[in-house]
């Protein structure tokens, strides 16, 4: 294997960032800076590039597939093993696609590093725009914002988790996490879920029978 060829302190340095791959999915190009007019390369990034194929061989025989997004400046993983894949559930799914319509949305806004700036508040808005939700628990709102932060997604900038206003940084990794076919995909999904919630409570309204009831005469 190439990883043999690495002397040792590489050879560490590979595991330490195959482990952040594992835990994080998503390692960018740059890091987030306080001044958003500059660029802070991200050395794990870095480091990854420079010994691409030695990781991506490794990596290959446990059963992932190392990705390069060069447009994104993004690396993660994928694998063809189902125990392997994150599972998102409904809501935590609504925020990441709110997320990616939102950094499409603000992408020219972009900081340096090409984080795009948003708040929970945001993320809600977007979500009862689509008529994808009515409005959206404190309890749900901060697991799923949570739940993207951990792989990488999303970064909290400041307040807290729970709070309506928590400032959020929408990371280029969230172009990986949902490509714009999928966006697209679960738009028209939630879009004719409402259309068929309009139809049956103007059936409702009307006093027309609901699927699965019969009308009688008499």
């Amino acid at each position: 294997m190439l990883i043999s060829e690495c002397d040792l302190a590489t050879q560490d340095r590979i595991r330490e960032l195959c482990q952040e791959l594992f835990h994080n999915n998503y390692i960018t190009e740059y890091v987030f800076a306080p001044n958003e007019s500059l660029k802070k390369a991200n050395a794990s990034y870095s480091f990854i590039m420079l010994h691409f194929d030695a990781i991506e061989e490794l990596l290959d025989h446990c059963g992932w597939r190392l990705h390069h997004d060069g447009r994104a400046g993004v690396l993660y993983l994928s694998s063809e093993y189902a125990k392997a894949k994150t599972v998102l559930n409904k809501m935590e799914s609504y925020f990441l696609l709110a997320s990616r319509l939102l950094y499409d949305d603000n992408k020219t806004n972009a900081s340096a590093s090409g984080e795009v700036f948003v708040t929970a508040r945001d993320i809600v808005e977007q979500l009862t725009t689509l008529n994808a939700v009515e409005s959206v628990t404190k309890q749900d709102r901060e697991r799923a914002l949570r739940t993207l932060a951990s792989k990488n997604i999303i970064s909290r900038m400041t307040g807290a988790w729970g709070e309506i206003d928590v400032r959020i940084a929408i990371l280029p990794s969230i172009v990986c996490a949902i490509s714009q076919e999928k966006t697209k995909a679960v738009r028209e999904m939630i879009s004719a879920n409402a259309q068929e919630r309009d139809r049956e409570d103007e059936d409702a309204e009307n006093g027309e029978p609901e699927d699965g009831e019969a009308e009688v005469d008499g």
